[in-house]
């Protein structure tokens, strides 16, 4: 009986360790709809998830929803949130770790023109080919509250 109460109660255990997921999930182009404009999500260069504190997955069509909800929500609430990178599509960034181009040569879905890289080379890269201005996530934050609010 102690064994069967042993292996139930490592069961639980590992399955609350994979209910509480901290990284993004593959986005279903062209069928998920957006968390915050519930358009469907249809470009690779540009979705981005968040997820939260409880493992749920947020998903967005573009940086511009993601930096835009995510000041909806109380900030204890987030667990991650993750960004398309621009040169790999379907390869998801830590928005903490990526680096953000605004260049109205790139149109993002949502019309701000905003683009995530995983490091300073690629978007210096991407900036050379299309101009633009370099963001850190706040500076990107700002930039859609001014826009959209």
């Amino acid at each position: 009986m102690r064994i069967f109460i042993s292996i139930a109660i490592a069961l639980l255990i590992m399955l609350n360790i994979v209910a509480c997921q901290s990284g993004p999930e593959p986005i279903a182009y062209g069928e998920d709809n957006c968390a915050n404009c519930m358009m469907t999500i249809s470009d690779p260069k540009y979705g981005a998830e968040l997820v939260s504190d409880k493992g749920k997955v947020f998903k967005f069509d573009s940086i511009e929803c993601l930096a835009d909800y995510s000041t909806k929500v109380d900030v204890k609430t987030i667990n991650s949130m993750w960004v398309t990178d621009f040169s790999e599509k379907g390869s998801f960034l830590n928005a903490n770790d990526a680096r953000f181009l605004r260049s109205e040569n790139l149109r993002s879905p949502m019309g701000l023109y905003l683009s995530a890289h995983k490091s300073h080379e690629n978007l210096n890269s991407v900036k050379t080919e299309f101009g633009g201005d370099a963001l850190s996530w706040n500076e990107l934050v700002n930039y859609v509250k001014s826009k959209w609010h």
